[in-house]
């Protein structure tokens, strides 16, 4: 009996599917925006994040904002991937907080048009900010290599031990941002430090007295943290694992405990405002000229001779005391000008006042030095001044790949010396009539270890004499008030902020402005201050 032969059949495609197909193949790949949103939400967090630093005053945020940088990193598909979005968040937080780097134009001081000035002032505030974004990227991509765990006892999971996030990330985050990302070696300058966002919460800054602006630093990235962790436990997404805790009864604990040191540095806080007894007793004057010759547009050019007019007649006005000059009043090798020297050495016995001098200082190498120079009641120059020990760089130092910039932004390195300025190397102290002065200059304010160190050399009171003319009537001020802030209360001094153009002031042992000038004035600032000989145990400990 034959047998039926069996064809299998084929389905041939149609020659409309052939050519659906290739189209779809030939189409460009669509945005996928579900890759990129986590990009997104890192700039906006960051962003957010800058809304408290000082000037823009919504301290508050700094609490929770961190929260957000912690999930996108550990949720991050690879460390590269972790990297990215801390770069991102990094860079448009700093963006934000370093918004006075646009106020460098104009630049027409320098000779230099809008067409330049403003894309240089761009430049710097880009540069600035993107190299701290760099830190932050660092930062995001150490926490997504760590093996972590939520909570704040090692675990060990799956065969294997899991760093606490809550110790962990909080004193890794201080020690590279405060020490290691922004070494001087390294160009770093820690301005946007998160501490500073709190200068006017005064009694939860008492504590900067025993651990410094960078242990309430640690503080504050560890409730960022506990935040994170409550909400990685609550979603317990498979992605946010290495922050969660293994119940929410544990995360809540977490931040509760967080909740009650807070509390109790709150309650020091006001303890110690309440013990600390102050007697300002000793006149203090700043003499707030608002000139600065090389630094500021002008419509003519003050000669040295001009600038001594100027201050004769504020010092017409000085009361007998602490008299203090700004950064650079008077731009000039004031050894080599016996004429300065006279003038000066002439009001101080007039006057019967102390002075702390800017001006420019000299060794027998000829390397030039920004100084602060002493002349006492009697009229005499201290042999020694105090040589700058932290240097902006590019403004006073040339580093090395600023070589490789054009011509017109290497100028920048030029300074009333002529040439870029060298670090000091100790923190001299001006011991004048019965007060020990420990001077700093310009942005060494944001240095703790400067302030200390001068602190345990002897100073009584702190000096901090300044130019802030470079970035005109912007938010600056308010920055360089909460540095100065946590400088006074770390070191239990009294600290004088004189900035030629403002603005000036001054600041007691509590961290409270006392008296404050406004910028772009020519003023005088009179208070009083006291000398103080006890050592907070913070200036005792942190170099």
């Amino acid at each position: 009996m034959p047998t039926a032969s069996k064809s299998k059949s084929k389905k041939v495609p149609s020659k409309d599917k052939k050519t659906k197909d290739k189209a779809v193949e030939a189409s460009p790949p669509k945005f996928d925006w579900l890759a990129w949103r986590p990009l997104a939400q890192a700039a906006l967090a960051g962003a957010i994040f800058g809304l408290s630093a000082p000037g823009f005053d919504q301290w508050y945020i700094a609490w929770f904002g961190l929260a957000p940088l912690f999930l996108l990193s550990v949720s991050s598909a690879n460390v590269w991937q972790a990297a990215l979005r801390g770069l991102i968040f990094g860079s448009a937080y700093n963006l934000v907080y370093l918004n006075w780097y646009l106020h460098l134009h104009p630049l027409s001081w320098m000779g230099m048009a809008d067409w330049q000035s403003i894309p240089l002032a761009v430049f710097c505030w880009v540069f600035v900010s993107v190299w701290q974004g760099v830190i932050t990227a660092i930062f995001s991509l150490a926490i997504r290599l760590i093996p972590l765990c939520g909570g704040a006892i090692p675990r060990k999971v799956e065969d294997k031990w899991k760093v606490p996030a809550l110790i962990f990330i909080p004193i890794f985050w201080t020690a590279l941002f405060e020490k290691l990302g922004n070494a001087h070696e390294l160009v770093g300058v820690p301005w946007s430090m998160i501490e500073y966002s709190q200068y006017k919460q005064t009694a939860l800054i008492q504590i900067a007295s025993i651990i410094g602006g960078v242990g309430l630093s640690v503080i504050m990235v560890a409730v960022n943290v506990a935040i994170a962790t409550l909400i990685s436990t609550q979603i317990r997404k498979i992605d946010f694992k290495a922050l969660a805790e293994s119940s929410k009864l544990s995360a809540v604990c977490s931040l509760l405990v967080l909740s009650l040191i807070i509390a109790g540095t709150i309650i020091f806080g006001f303890v110690q405002i309440q013990n600390t007894k102050l007697n300002p007793n000793v006149p203090l004057t700043v003499l707030q000229g608002n000139i600065n010759i090389e630094m500021q547009k002008t419509t003519r050019s003050y000669t040295i001779k001009d600038l001594l007019q100027l201050y004769a007649s504020q010092l017409k006005h000085c009361p007998s005391g602490l008299c203090v000059f700004t950064e650079s009043a008077l731009p000039t090798y004031l050894r080599q000008s016996p004429n300065v020297v006279s003038f000066l050495a002439s009001a101080a016995r007039s006057r019967q006042i102390d002075m702390v001098v800017g001006s420019i200082d000299e060794d027998d190498a000829n390397r030039a030095y920004n100084s602060a120079f002493g002349i006492d009641r009697r009229g005499n120059l201290h042999s020694e001044a105090y040589h700058k020990r932290f240097l902006v760089p590019v403004g006073e130092y040339t580093p090395g790949f600023v070589k490789f910039f054009p011509d017109f932004i290497q100028q920048l390195t030029n300074t009333p010396a002529g040439t870029g300025f060298t670090a000091g190397k100790k923190p001299t102290v001006l011991n004048l009539s019965g007060m020990a002065v420990g001077p700093l200059i310009c942005f060494e304010t944001i240095a703790p270890e400067l302030a200390t160190s001068s602190v345990r050399n002897g100073a009584e009171v702190l000096v901090n004499i300044s130019d802030l003319a470079w970035f005109h009537n912007s938010m600056i001020g308010d920055q360089t008030t909460a540095c100065a802030a946590f400088r006074a209360v770390e070191t239990g001094r009294y600290f004088v902020y004189a900035a030629n153009t403002g603005p000036s002031m001054v600041i007691n042992p509590l961290g409270q402005v006392t008296g404050r000038t406004a910028m772009g004035t020519d003023t005088m600032l009179i208070r009083k201050v006291q000398m103080r000989n006890e050592k907070t145990i913070f200036s005792q400990w942190y170099h």
